[in-house]
Formats: structure tokens, sequence, C-alpha cells
């Protein structure tokens, strides 16, 4: 389909915010708190440190998203509150380069502050879809603007992995963490500057106890949200706990930085191939095919744990890779889209609030619950994701009882 100059502006958000969530979140700021903490911790104390810092900076940024929500939707102010949360998270890539060996403490508090408004401005971004599109359009715009996302992140790439090779240490992530913001800065300012909220009848600003109340009374509503949570929180924890988890199993940082390069050119065309997919299969039947790829790297995960052979972990942790770039992208995307045909288009800011506690790019289950768990009881982090399973499951079964408008 042709798009129009707003949702063009509106696609090139998730390419901006991607290569954020890629070298900052998943791969180099996990990695710059270990070289912070300078052996004061262990691997698997240091995974936990972060999983927790995340899964907090994630409820947070729901709390305060839910809050505003309603209020940003009878006041038509869902770009003004995009853009303010952006530019908090875009100042965090740069307040990285302050941090020093020692400074630990301050680099979890930049990656709270980061990770909490990364989560907030994606709840309003998420939330001028249906603003800049009709039902039938947003299956194509949303795996769109998760394909480019790929293709973002593979520039941003492109630019900061070889900086690991060429300077070792903390100066080529320093560098990373400001071309990463730079490139967010730059690729968001479209959004900025064109895309509106739409002229629709202005409501009063929502209770938060009036939100959840009408979300109780939505049955499919409801549903989904604890079904998106549920198998949500795979795709999640697997990104986040990445670099620290190679770490552990003594994956090299160069191999986990080509392998996590790899999947992102895997990303771009499966996630396509999600979108056109989804012109002729129901998007219900395409994400349960997607939650099956992520229970089967869920037991990989587990395998490669007990595995002696430094050779195998590796070609076991590419086979994962491979699994997480054939599926990441388009289980988000027709989430996403779904969600959008679920909901009144004039609460949109305020349902997406709480789709995205649950939802895009937080995790709760299993960096909060799952791998603490996992390394109170067997001293194996990775363990964490195999448990994941269960919640992937039950999700799968709570999906399957929502009524989908036309189909």
């Amino acid at each position: 389909m042709k798009f129009t100059k707003s949702q063009w502006c509106w696609i090139l958000y998730d390419p901006a915010c991607s290569a954020h969530a890629l070298i900052v979140r998943t791969l180099f700021a996990a990695i710059f708190l270990n070289i912070c903490a300078d052996g004061r911790f262990t691997d698997d104390k240091i995974t936990s440190l972060w999983a927790s810092t995340a899964s907090f900076a994630c409820l947070f940024a729901g709390i305060i998203a839910v809050s505003c929500g309603s209020t940003v939707d009878a006041k038509k102010r869902k770009a003004a509150a995009l853009m303010i949360s952006s530019s908090v998270c875009i100042l965090s890539c740069f307040a990285y380069l302050f941090c020093h060996k020692g400074d630990w403490f301050a680099v979890l508090a930049i990656s709270f502050c980061g990770i909490a408004s990364f989560a907030v401005a994606n709840s309003f971004y998420d939330a001028l879809l249906p603003d800049i599109s009709i039902p039938e359009e947003r299956n194509a715009i949303s795996t769109t603007g998760f394909a480019l996302g790929y293709a973002g992140a593979i520039a941003v790439s492109l630019i900061c992995l070889p900086l690991t090779f060429l300077l070792k240490g903390v100066l080529s992530l320093k560098i990373s963490f400001a071309v990463a913001g730079t490139w967010f800065a730059l690729l968001a300012l479209p959004l900025f500057l064109r895309v509106r909220d739409s002229e629709r009848p202005v409501e009063h600003p929502k209770k938060l106890t009036e939100t959840f109340a009408f979300i109780r009374r939505q049955k499919n509503i409801l549903l989904f949200l604890i079904a998106y949570l549920l198998y949500i929180d795979s795709v999640g924890t697997i990104m986040f706990a990445a670099a620290p988890l190679a770490a552990g199993l003594q994956i090299s940082t160069e191999y986990l930085l080509v392998t996590i390069l790899g999947l992102q050119f895997l990303g771009l065309p499966f996630t396509l191939l999600y979108g056109h997919l989804a012109k002729k299969i129901p998007e219900r039947r395409l994400i349960y095919m997607a939650i099956t790829v992520y229970m089967v790297i869920a037991v990989l995960a587990g395998v490669m744990s007990f595995v002696p052979s430094l050779k195998i972990r590796q070609l076991l942790f590419v086979i994962i890779a491979f699994l997480v770039g054939t599926s990441q992208g388009g289980i988000q995307a027709l989430s996403r889209s779904l969600f959008s045909k679920l909901i009144p288009p004039e609460r949109s800011a305020e349902l997406f609030s709480v789709y995205n506690i649950f939802g895009r790019f937080t995790t709760i289950i299993g960096p909060l619950l799952m791998i603490p768990l996992a390394v109170w009881l067997w001293d194996r982090a990775e363990l964490g994701i195999t448990l994941m399973l269960l919640p992937a499951a039950l999700g799968v079964y709570l999906l399957h009882k929502i009524t989908i408008p036309g189909e």
C-alpha cells in the first residue's frame, strides 16, 4: 500500500528508537554496567541487578503513562507527550558519557531513566497509530515500522560495532551511546514536526480508577492485555538478558555483537513476511506461530547452560538468535495492530499506556521473577528463560478466548 507523509513520519520513529533499543538497552548498557562495577559483583548478580532495574523502570513508566494517558487523549497532546518523553530518553544516552569505573550506581540510575522514558514514549507512539490510519491499514503500517526498525538498528550497528574491535573498553561504548542518541534525535524529528493528534470530540480526562474499570468491563481488552503480558514477556526477557547471559556462558562480547547484528538482518525481511501473511492469515494464528518459536528458544536456552563445549554453546546461541530474528518483529507488530482494533480510538493514549505496561520492550515476569528465581534455586540465570515456557503457554490459552472483530 502507499503511505501518506504523516504515516511515513510515524514509521520513521521506529528505526529511530530501535537503534536505542539495540545499542543501549540490549547490548552496551549491560556491558558498561559490568565495566563500571569493576569486579564488585558476580556475572549472575550483574544480570539480576540489570534485569531488576529494567523491570522497575518499566513498571514506573506504566504508572506514569497510565496516569497521564486519559489527560493526553482529552487534550490531544499525544504527539507533544511523545516528544517530551523521547527527549528524556535521548538525553540519557549522553549521560553515560560522564560515568567512569566505580560509578555502577550512576549507570543503573541513568539506565532506569532511559528505560522508563523509552517505555513512556512508546506508549504515546503506539497510541498515535489510530490517528494516522484506518483499521485496514494498520497491519501494513505496523509491520513496516518494525521492519525499518531493524534497518535502523543495522545502520547504527555498522557504525558502533567496528568501534568495539578498534577501540577496546569504555571509549567505544561511550561513542556508541552518543551515536545512538544522535540517531534517535535526527530520525524522530520528522514525527515531532509533522504528526499531530486527529480531531476527535474532546472528552474529560479519566481518573485512573475509571481506566481500569473500563478495561475490567471489556472482556476482550482485559483478556488480551493479560495474554499479551504473559507471552510478550518472553521476547523482552531474552533481549534484556542477552548480553549478561552471554558473558556468564563465556561467549565473548565480539561474538555476541556479531550474532545480534545478524539477527537484525534477519528481522527486517521476516517482519515484512509477517505483514504479508497477515493479509491472508488472521493475526491471532500468526501470533500463535511466533509464540511457538519463542517456546523453542526457551528450551534451547536451558540446554545451552548445561553444554560444556564453548563451540556448541556458540552454535546454540546462533540458532537462538536466528529464531529470535524470525519472529521478534512480527509478534510485536501484529500484537500492536490487533490491540488497536480492540479499543475505541478516542481512548488510544489511555489504553495504549496500559498496553505498554505489559508490552513493547517491557519485561516484568522474566527479569523480576524467573531469572532471580533461577539464580536462587540453581545458580543458573539462563534457566530463568526456560521457566518462561509457563507464562507463554498460559498466554496462548487466554488469547484463544478473545473475540476479534472481523475474524
